[in-house]
C-alpha cells in the first residue's frame, strides 16, 4: 500500500520548514498523553558477557571523543537540506562545543571510530552517539541536539507518546526519499556507488603495496 494521505501531508509540510518537523509537531500537540517518545535509545552492545563488555569498551575508546562534547551527530554532508540544519546547529553551538559533528559522506568517515556504524546504516536514518557509546536514532536525535543549543522546546512535544510516534513516521517517510527530493540520485544508487568507490580505493591501495 502507498503511504497514508496524512503522512504525505505532514511530510510535505516538513520539507517547507528549515527546521524539520517543527511545524508538524506544533500542530500535533493536542494529544493528552505524557508518555515519552516511542523510539528509545539503544546501546550497540547489550550482552553482559565479559568479552562483549570489553569489546564495547574498546569501541567507546576508539571514538576519539571531542573535548566538551556531550553528543556526536552523524550527518550527510552531501544533503543540502540536512546541511542547512547542521550549519544552524554549528552556529548556535560554536561557543559551547557540546555537539561533535561527523560527516558520514566524507571519504575519511571511519565506522570503527563511530561504534561500527556503517555508511549504509547511517544513511537510512539520522544517528547520534553519546559518550558512553549509546546510539540514538530518529526523532530523539533532533530532540537531544536541539536541547544542547537552547532550542529544546522545538521537539519537546515528541516526548508525548502519540506525537513522538507520528513524528517518527513522518521522519521515516522523509528519510527514505530525501536524496531524490534534494535533487540527488536514489538512496539505493548512492549506496551502490559508495561501495564501488570503496572497492576501488581498496584495490588501489593493494596495488600500491604490491609495487
Amino acid at each position: 500500500r502507498g503511504p497514508h494521505p496524512v503522512v504525505v501531508m505532514l511530510a510535505s509540510r516538513t520539507l517547507a520548514s528549515p527546521w524539520p518537523l517543527c511545524r508538524v509537531l506544533v500542530s500535533a500537540s493536542r494529544s493528552p498523553s505524557r508518555v515519552n517518545s516511542s523510539r528509545a535509545c539503544r546501546p550497540v552492545c547489550s550482552t553482559t558477557s565479559t568479552s562483549s563488555t570489553a569489546a564495547e569498551t574498546d569501541l567507546v575508546a576508539a571514538m576519539r571523543w571531542k573535548d566538551g562534547a556531550v553528543i556526536r551527530m552523524l550527518h550527510d554532508g552531501d544533503c543540502p537540506l540536512c546541511e542547512r540544519e547542521v550549519n544552524m546547529l554549528k552556529q548556535r553551538d560554536c561557543e559551547n562545543g557540546r555537539i561533535d559533528f561527523v560527516d558520514i559522506a566524507s571519504p575519511s568517515y571511519d565506522p570503527s571510530q563511530n561504534m561500527n556504524l556503517e555508511y549504509e546504516q547511517v544513511m537510512s536514518t539520522i544517528h547520534a552517539i553519546q559518550p558512553d557509546g549509546t546510539v540514538i536514532t530518529g526523532i530523539p536525535v533532533f530532540r537531544e541536539l536541539y536541547e544542547q543549543v537552547g532550542l529544546g522546546w522545538v521537539y519537546s512535544l515528541t516526548k508525548n507518546k502519540y506525537v513522538g510516534a507520528a513524528a517518527d513516521r513522518v521522519y521515516d517517510f522523509w528519510a527514505a526519499r530525501r536524496t531524490q527530493v534534494t535533487g540527488r540520485e536514489s538512496l539505493e544508487v548512492l549506496l551502490a556507488r559508495r561501495k564501488l568507490d570503496e572497492a576501488g580505493r581498496v584495490a588501489c591501495e593493494r596495488s600500491k603495496s604490491d609495487d
